[in-house]
């Protein structure tokens, strides 16, 4: 299972859960300065959707542009989560991102 990330927008996180057969997603608002909320977003979405980080075995997070406070956070928490799992992280820019998430 892929995780994707995308933190660059300066008012929004998102997040998609991609198989083989589906894809799931997750968005949401956030004010001004509320990146520090990112993470328990995640835990949400991955609980919501029954599934865990020990599923993923890759992830992909925007690298920009856009927000720089919400790249380090998307980045920063990819990379953290990456080493712990000992999966592959990858990093894409926000014009490459299929339309399909």
């Amino acid at each position: 299972m892929l995780l994707y990330i995308n933190t660059t927008d300066f008012d929004s996180v998102k997040f998609a859960l991609v198989t083989k057969s589906s894809v799931k997603e997750f968005s949401k608002q956030l004010a001004f300065n509320e990146n520090y909320q990112t993470l328990d977003l995640l835990e949400k979405f991955l609980s919501k959707e029954g599934t865990s980080l020990d599923e993923v075995n890759k992830i992909i997070v925007c690298s920009g542009p856009g927000s720089f406070t919400g790249i380090r956070v998307g980045v920063s928490m990819a990379m953290a989560m990456g080493f712990a799992l000992n999966i592959p992280v990858t990093t894409i820019p926000k014009n490459k991102v299929p339309s399909d998430l």
